[in-house]
């Protein structure tokens, strides 16, 4: 493939669909530049780019989301000029609000990790591909580990907005648990990795400890009254039901996020048990001989 001499100006959108169309180092090559100078190129114009191992799962069959192009960090940035001549100056001058500056250090650092792995998303190299100083960074972050923190919150977030459309499109109990299931499962393998790799940071989980506890207490607790409400089942009966059943979402979730097993054998067997379960809790109540006695 011939690279090209000649500067290449392109709109904030052309080069999204670019990187979006094949290997990032074979648009680099064509616009004569390395791939790691495109990378660093889309990350100050806030232009996501496929994570490491895309195109080898989308050539496996996997099906794989493309994040939407976000706003332009200002008008002047959305057209860049791209060559293979050393500029004046080689980093890109923006000025962008606080909230923006925070999104941008988030994209950054979310790249980063996905391509290289959580060791290399030090703060020093986050700022430098921001285009701004370490120190600016720490204003923004006190520490690496609160923007991972904050990554993996935005994962979380994902989770339950997705969970919640389901919960709104389906008013039958065993259709929604089906249907929500089956979308946290998806999230997973197309997201889970990103959130398994966060967690694995034990300073990132105890940042995040207490308000998942409370969270977490709180969404079971809510679902277990539902069916209190709805079947008439003993509270205790139902909180164990709901904490049992989690746990196994929870559990095949890591499974396919670790892409220990697929998503389409992770889903079957998953809801094939959350289902019966629930079924099986919910038409044969214990008697009052059997119950456990607190």
């Amino acid at each position: 493939m011939v690279s090209s001499k000649r500067p290449v100006a392109l709109t904030r959108e052309e080069l999204y669909q670019r990187v979006w169309s094949k290997p990032i180092t074979a648009v680099a090559a064509q616009l004569g530049v390395s791939g790691n100078a495109l990378t660093k190129i889309c990350d100050r114009l806030l232009v996501p780019y496929p994570p490491r191992g895309y195109w080898a799962r989308r050539s496996g069959g996997a099906l794989q989301p493309q994040p939407p192009l976000p706003r332009a960090p200002e008008e002047p940035a959305a057209r860049v000029t791209i060559s293979s001549e050393r500029a004046a100056s080689r980093r890109l001058r923006t000025r962008l609000s606080p909230q923006e500056r925070r999104e941008q250090l988030l994209l950054v650092a979310q790249n980063i990790i996905a391509r290289q792995g959580l060791h290399a998303a030090s703060m020093k190299q986050i700022a430098s591909i921001a285009g701004i100083s370490e120190t600016q960074a720490y204003n923004y972050f006190g520490s690496r580990e609160k923007l991972f923190a904050e990554l993996a919150r935005r994962e979380f977030a994902h989770i339950r907005a997705a969970r919640a459309v389901e919960e709104e499109r389906n008013p039958d109990h065993y259709a929604r648990i089906t249907a929500t299931t089956s979308a946290y499962l998806r999230l997973m393998s197309l997201r889970g990795g990103l959130l398994q790799t966060l967690l694995s940071s034990p300073e990132v989980r105890t940042l995040l400890r207490q308000e998942h506890h409370k969270r977490s207490s709180t969404e079971v607790h809510e679902h277990a009254q539902g069916l209190v409400d709805l079947y008439g089942i003993e509270r205790a009966v139902a909180l164990g039901c709901t904490v049992v059943l989690t746990t196994l979402c929870l559990r095949a979730g890591k499974l396919i996020s670790d892409k220990r097993i697929s998503l389409q054998s992770g889903e079957r067997l998953c809801l094939s048990m959350v289902l019966q379960g629930s079924r099986d809790v919910v038409r044969s109540p214990p008697e009052p001989d059997a119950r456990i006695q607190n």
